[in-house]
């Protein structure tokens, strides 16, 4: 009797052992997984703010009053993962130049409009994002070739 006992003992522990095999190899192949679709996550949030970006959302466009300037305000579309937070960029007024990328306000700050004296009006606001690289601009300082003006 008491081998047939030991003899099924052995045959459980053979059959837990495969099961948790098989249980281990999903989860192996599972976080495998996980890290592919985090890794392309990553990429689409990284994108190179560029006009010509296939998701790219523009949602406000404006020209200097001299029209060497043209500030973007735009976020993109990131798929079944929604729209990624908003971006405000400055650059020269070209019409060969689509990356955005050079012309990035930090984070913490908008761009509101133009003002006379080809003055672009900022507004400060408070990011949920990177607070510990927090640059502070203020009216008067030049920010890729364009003037600053500071809403209080």
């Amino acid at each position: 009797m008491l081998a047939v006992i030991g003899n099924i003992n052995i045959e459980m522990k053979r059959i837990l052992l495969i099961i948790g095999g098989f249980i281990l190899i999903g989860v192996f192949i599972l976080g495998y997984k996980i890290d592919s679709d985090l890794n392309e996550l990553e990429e689409a949030f990284q994108t190179e703010h560029n006009l010509k970006d296939s998701s790219f959302v523009l949602l406000k466009s404006q020209v200097s009053p001299n029209k060497k300037f043209q500030f973007f305000e735009y976020q993109f579309d990131n798929g079944g993962f929604g729209y990624s937070r908003v971006f405000w960029s400055v650059i020269k007024n070209d019409s060969t130049i689509f990356k955005l990328e050079k012309g990035l306000l930090p984070d913490g700050y908008k761009a509101i409009e133009w003002i006379d004296g080809n003055e672009l009006l900022i507004e400060k606001w408070e990011p949920y994002y990177y607070k510990n690289e927090e640059v502070e601009l203020k009216s008067g300082d030049f920010f890729n070739g364009v003037k600053l003006k500071q809403v209080k």
